[in-house]
């Protein structure tokens, strides 16, 4: 059952681009049977949030332009552009702070199609005043994706960048992290399918058959 629940105050952020060995392709323009990997993404964070910004490398620009048309305008979407091409999710990370217009960012994966409401917005609801990162550790470990994210972290994200970093966590020793603990989620039925990523073709073609 859907949430009705008003738009939370925050950019949604869909890290794309990455070459996808694994998956055979960039993840970005999959599809299966014409369904599209990316909108079931949009699908899951379009109602929810003020705004929705992609972060693609300078090749995958125009191609997604053209694959989102006239969607774009209709759904508020906002591409940013990575400034260092190839130095992974960090830097489309820092693209995106810079270029949304709220102060935090809910950060996902285009591999992502399972994003349920329920559990990003009981992780929101766990901020605190003056973090920079709200994430969940799931199996004892943070996880840097389907997390959300404050502006104030650029600083922090430069500095690993500068250092060669290129891991969206190498940044979070030097920043305030405010953690959900596994024990807050799971009252929420299939909560672990939230933070689920595809990553081969079999599990995308699965994907399209649960």
């Amino acid at each position: 059952m859907k949430l009705r629940t008003a738009r939370l105050p925050v950019s949604a952020v869909i890290l794309g681009g990455g070459q996808g060995r694994r998956m055979g392709g960039n993840k970005l323009f999959l599809s299966v049977d014409g369904t599209l990997l990316l909108e079931r993404v949009l699908d899951r964070l379009v109602p929810s949030f003020q705004e929705v910004v992609i972060a693609v490398g300078p090749e995958d620009e125009e191609p997604l332009r053209r694959l989102l048309g006239s969607v774009s305008r209709r759904l508020s979407l906002k591409i940013a552009v990575d400034a260092r091409p190839g130095w992974g999710p960090l830097e489309g990370l820092a693209a995106a702070l810079r270029a949304m217009e709220s102060e935090w960012a809910f950060v996902v994966g285009c591999d992502m199609p399972w994003i349920q409401e329920a559990v990003f917005r009981e992780m929101w609801n766990c901020r605190r005043e003056g973090s920079d990162v709200l994430c969940a550790r799931i199996d004892g470990y943070l996880v840097p994706l389907h997390a959300f994210y404050r502006k104030s972290c650029l600083g922090a994200v430069g500095k690993a960048l500068a250092a060669g970093e290129r891991r969206l966590k190498a940044f979070y020793d030097d920043a305030r992290i405010t953690v959900v603990e596994e024990e807050a989620l799971r009252p929420l039925p299939g909560y672990r399918r939230s933070f689920r990523g595809l990553n081969t073709p079999e599990e995308l073609r699965d994907w399209v058959t649960l």
